[in-house]
């Protein structure tokens, strides 16, 4: 004969798990959501070095919050120190920026190392990586 104070014990037992185990699965997913939205818009802050043909050129990018970024652009063989970036746009993994001192634009995407890869377009398009860059960071902190 069965207890019915033991058949409801069990019937609490299992209803708890339940609950549980949802309260789990949803946590999981909002773990994993929260994942792929970091991955979506990661930060770009950090200073990025890349070559245009025989240009060594510096990038300092600074994410001021809220998917506003600041930026300048160095070509130190030609003297250049802080041009200005504008209009940056980030979508994803996709990004571009203008540098209107020059007329030149560029886009490209954030790769999962954290390279910067992409064209630049002043006329004409050229291929133009940028990879973070700790030594750039070290010349700043002198």
């Amino acid at each position: 004969m069965v207890d019915a104070n033991e058949t409801r014990s069990e019937k609490t037992l299992i209803q708890f798990g339940i609950e549980i185990i949802s309260c789990l699965a949803v946590l999981a997913m909002l773990a994993s959501a929260l994942s792929i939205s970091a991955q979506q818009n990661p930060s770009l802050s950090g200073d990025y070095a890349g070559t245009l043909g025989p240009l060594h050129l510096r990038l300092h990018l600074k994410d001021n919050g809220g998917g506003k970024v600041t930026g300048t652009l160095d070509s130190p063989d030609r003297g250049a120190i802080g041009i200005h970036c504008t209009d940056f746009h980030i979508d994803g993994q996709s990004v571009s920026f203008a540098v209107p001192a020059v007329q030149g634009t560029w886009k490209g995407t954030i790769a999962s190392d954290g390279r910067l890869t992409g064209t630049w377009d002043q006329g004409h398009t050229l291929t133009l990586n940028f990879v973070r860059s700790v030594a750039v960071q070290t010349e700043k902190a002198f």
